[in-house]
């Protein structure tokens, strides 16, 4: 294997070309073009400059530096990351302030560049970045990897609806409405979303890249379809998106990759590539490649590593980050190779590391002053500064900033009161957060403020349930008042629910394996449903509607919500109706919203929308019939459900009112009621203001 690498590096090293092949071309020669090679040497030997020295002979010479001269830094120890960056962007403002410009900031902690430079922009300073950021990291280049992540077949909802946000050809209220739609229908593969819910040229421009072609294809292809989706223009706009159009020649560039690599035509024709390998290698590219935004107008603040300070012309220095960690005396090498293989490769070894690092910190005090920066602790680990540092005089970095005392003090209780900002209509679910928490009705019903709908690419027990209503309802409307056998209704359910499992997305690669365990379910919950089923129909009842949207009107306000089942019958008293809610929650939660009549607002809400004098309601609990004790489907009525209707909607008529009348939304949620609320980062509730013998502040 060792002979066969070294032949293919051999081989791979033979076929290459590199840049600087043409300094060993005839035009290049000793006294063809120049008669003299002068060389101004790094920090540590360079091969490259060895072997021109060499051929160049007595015609080349070699420049040194002059001596750094012997100063020490201005150190200043921080407690923690944010108080390291804090205090470097203040010494670096303190120069600038002083009439020293530019200053070089540099960067030891990439991470902790990045938030100095974060601040320095903040407060107006020009800054340069010459380390650069991965071009992968700009948002030219989030949009067209939106675009191929969009254009898989097995897209999720969230990665087409990432790309439709990025693309200007949609209408943004157009594309802002499709995610309402299916956020709440929680639709988590695009595959699943429904036909008549797509605008047309979504799909038309998503299946033109999902086939495989040659990389010359896919570059060409790829810059049309930006260009119909409005991004080309969007790219060609930014900075970061014109080198990202040069990097991967989506431009007139293209035919230069044409003949590269598995991109050659051969006798079989051009390598054909797929959407995920292609992916694979725009995103490589575009690792690789390094994103230096221009600067309007001479820079403020250089931002360069340590080894470029070398003959850099500053007024003065800012080095935050001279801690053990990234100012080590002794730089570990960044390859696995042995000492052995590093002297034949020719790359440095430990010895030179730490020679090359020590010239560096040498030559940072080469005439302006220089401010040193460490902190002692680094996400809870203590850290030591830096050998460079140890044993200079320090300094706190408090004193280079100016502090402002600020009381302490806690959150006020809340009492807003937003009448004008009333809902003319109410579901139940809206009087239940009155009910609770009037605060929460306010959060979320008048400021209509509400945490956006997750789009799981995995099932849960909320799919399981949608499945379920959706299999029910479906099978009951097909059935209507027909008795065709328990054979038959086994047959149509089973049938409905692979077919319903599909259309809904949880029965493709994607999600089949997450839903694996509901579907094992469904034997047990169909023939659950089907003996309960069964001896309720011999009770006189039919089936009326399923998803049956109601509407009641209760003083000014309007109620309305959609019942999950309507049955009816006829009796020797008349015609009864029995509202029917279906639950596949655990028993025991089922069963604890019954207890107390007037404390169930479901079901009580529910009757109000039917008006019916003889009515009943109540929760069809299903549950996994392997593991319950008790019946696996049993009805869990609330017999007081006419007494806890009427006392529903008078005390809705009074709530509101009140809250009409410019009473105070107070957070008055306890309990488990708090333990999941959408509104609680909006009430405070952990940072309450606390009163005298520690208690919270009364309402």
């Amino acid at each position: 294997w060792e002979s066969l690498v070294a032949n293919l590096a051999a081989t791979w090293a033979g076929t290459s070309a590199y840049v600087t092949d043409a300094l060993w071309s005839p035009l290049a020669a000793p006294g063809a073009d120049a008669d003299r090679l002068l060389c101004l040497p790094g920090h540590q030997l360079d091969p490259l400059t060895e072997a021109l020295l060499a051929r160049w002979g007595e015609r080349a010479g070699r420049l040194t530096w002059s001596a750094p001269a012997e100063a020490a830094p201005r150190v200043w120890t921080c407690e923690d990351f944010e108080a390291e960056a804090q205090a470097a962007a203040a010494c670096a403002i303190a120069h600038l302030n002083a009439g020293r410009a530019p200053v070089a900031l540099i960067a030891n902690d990439r991470l902790l560049t990045r938030r100095v430079s974060a601040l320095l922009v903040g407060a107006g300073v020009r800054l340069r970045d010459e380390t650069g950021w991965k071009l992968s990291t700009t948002r030219a280049a989030a949009s067209l990897m939106a675009l191929l992540r969009a254009a898989d077949a097995r897209a999720s909802t969230d990665e087409v609806l990432d790309w439709l946000k990025l693309a200007p050809a949609f209408s943004p209220p157009v594309v802002d409405a499709l995610e309402r739609r299916l956020r709440q229908k929680g639709v988590a593969r695009w595959a699943a979303v429904p036909m008549d819910w797509r605008e047309a040229d979504i799909d038309a421009q998503r299946a033109e890249l999902q086939a495989a072609r040659p990389l010359l294809h896919w570059l060409k292809d790829t810059a049309q379809a930006l260009e119909r989706s409005g991004q080309w223009a969007t790219l060609q706009a930014d900075e970061a998106g014109r080198q990202l159009i040069g990097v991967l020649r989506l431009g007139e560039g293209a035919h230069e990759l044409d003949g590269l690599g598995e991109a050659a035509t051969g006798p079989r024709g051009a390598a054909r590539w797929s959407l995920a390998a292609f992916g694979a290698w725009v995103r490589d590219v575009l690792e690789g490649a390094v994103f230096q935004p221009t600067v309007a107008g001479a820079p403020q603040v250089v931002v360069l590593p340590l080894q470029q300070r070398l003959g850099r012309r500053v007024a003065a220095v800012v080095a935050p980050g001279c801690d053990e960690r990234h100012l080590s005396a002794s730089p570990e090498p960044d390859s696995t190779w042995t000492a052995a293989q590093r002297e034949l490769l020719g790359l440095p070894d430990r010895d030179a590391l730490a020679r090359a690092a020590a010239s560096a910190w040498a030559h940072l005090f080469a005439g302006p002053p220089v401010d040193a920066l460490w902190r002692r602790h680094d996400a809870g680990e203590a850290l030591l500064p830096s050998p460079f540092i140890d044993g200079c005089d320090a300094g706190t970095a408090e004193s280079l900033l100016d502090p402002r005392a600020v009381a302490a003090g806690g959150t006020p209780r809340p009492r807003a009161s937003a009448p004008a900002l009333l809902p003319d209509r109410l579901s139940a679910s809206a009087y239940d957060d009155l009910r609770t928490c009037p605060y929460r009705f306010f959060a979320r019903r008048q400021l209509r403020l509400d945490e956006a709908d997750e789009l799981d690419a995995e099932p849960d027990q909320s799919d399981l349930g949608n499945w379920l209503h959706e299999v029910l309802k479906r099978f009951h409307e097909a059935r209507g008042d027909e008795r065709p056998g328990e054979d038959a209704d086994r047959a149509a359910l089973d049938s409905l629910a692979g077919a319903l499992a599909e259309e809904m997305g949880l029965g493709d690669d994607m999600q089949a394996g997450g839903f694996l365990p509901y579907r094992a379910q469904w034997p047990a919950l169909r023939e659950a449903y089907l003996h309960w089923l069964w001896p309720h129909e011999a009770q006189g009842w039919r089936f009326v509607a399923a998803e049956a949207e109601r509407e009641q009107r209760a003083g000014r306000w309007t109620l309305y919500g959609r019942l999950d089942r309507i049955d009816a019958r006829q009796d020797g008293e008349g015609d009864e109706r029995f509202v029917i809610d279906h639950k596949t929650e655990s028993r025991t939660r089922t069963e604890a919203r019954v207890k107390e009549p007037l404390e169930d607002t479901q079901l009580g809400f529910y009757a109000a929308l039917l008006p019916a004098q003889r009515l009943r309601a109540a929760y069809l609990s299903i549950v996994d019939a392997r593991a319950e004790r008790d019946e696996p489907a049993k009805l869990i009525e609330q017999t007081e459900v006419l007494m806890a209707r009427d006392a529903i909607v008078q005390g809705l008529v009074n709530d509101m009112e009140r809250v009409a009348g410019g009473a105070a939304m107070q957070a008055l949620g306890e309990g488990t009621a708090c333990d999941f609320c959408a509104a609680r980062g909006l009430c405070r509730k952990d940072f309450w203001q606390p009163v005298a013998g520690g208690a919270e502040e009364a309402a």
